[in-house]
C-alpha cells in the first residue's frame, strides 16, 4: 500500500509541484489549503481539504490519517521582527504528530537560515539576506531550533538557494555534512529537481 502524504501549503508554487510530483510517484496525497479552488490538479489519489493549519483541532485529524507530513508554507515578508508563523506551525505539527504517534515530517525553508552561513555569500547577497528576507530567515531558524529540541520527530528541513521554473537540471548536487549551504549557491534549482531530493 502506498504511503499517505499530508501536504501543507499545497496551493503555493512549490506546493503544487510537490503535489504533482508525489502523485507521479504513486503516493496518496491530502493537500491542506485555505482555498480549495486554488488547487487545479485532479487525481484519484488526491484529496484537497480546507484547513486552518494553525488550529490543533483542525489539523489533528489529518495528521492521524497520514504517514508523512510535508510543509511548503510560506509567509509574507516582515521588516521589524522574525516571522513567528514558521515556528508556530512547527510547534502545532509537532504536537499533533506526538499525540498521534507519527514521526516523519519535512519542512521547506531556505538557505542561510543560520546566520553563521552568511559568510559564504557574496556582499550583495548578504545585503539581500539582511535587508529583504532577514526576518523570514530568522523565523525559519526559530522553527529549526525548536525542531532540534524535539525527540519524537524524524524531521528534515530542505534549504534551497532558490526555486525557478526552468528545465530540470541534470547536474549532480553535492552536500557537505554539517553545513547550511552547497558550494555553488548562486545557481537555483528547478522545483522538480529539488523535490526529487526529498524522496531520497
Amino acid at each position: 500500500m502506498s504511503q499517505k502524504l499530508l501536504i501543507l501549503g499545497a496551493s503555493g508554487q512549490t506546493g503544487q509541484h510537490l503535489v504533482k510530483h508525489a502523485l507521479e510517484n504513486g503516493y496518496q496525497v491530502t493537500a491542506l489549503v485555505r482555498d480549495v479552488n486554488k488547487v487545479e490538479t485532479v487525481h484519484e489519489n488526491l484529496v484537497v481539504e480546507q484547513c486552518d493549519v494553525f488550529s490543533r483541532d483542525q489539523l489533528l485529524p489529518h495528521v492521524q490519517n497520514c504517514d508523512v507530513v510535508m510543509s511548503c508554507l510560506g509567509f509574507a515578508l516582515a521588516w521589524s521582527q522574525p516571522v513567528l508563523q514558521y515556528k508556530d506551525i512547527a510547534v502545532n505539527v509537532s504536537e499533533c504528530m506526538k499525540e498521534c504517534g507519527k514521526r516523519r515530517v519535512i519542512f521547506m525553508h531556505s538557505w542561510f537560515t543560520n546566520p553563521a552561513s552568511h559568510t559564504h555569500a557574496g556582499f550583495m547577497i548578504r545585503i539581500f539576506l539582511r535587508m529583504v528576507i532577514g526576518q523570514n530567515l530568522a523565523g525559519m531558524r526559530l522553527s529549526e531550533q525548536y525542531l532540534e529540541s524535539t525527540e519524537h520527530l524524524d524531521y528534515t528541513c530542505v534549504l534551497p538557494a532558490g526555486l525557478t521554473n526552468m528545465e530540470v537540471m541534470e547536474r549532480e548536487i553535492f552536500w557537505e555534512d554539517d553545513t547550511d549551504y552547497i558550494g555553488d549557491c548562486y545557481n537555483p534549482y528547478h522545483e522538480k529537481r529539488l523535490l526529487s531530493i526529498c524522496w531520497v
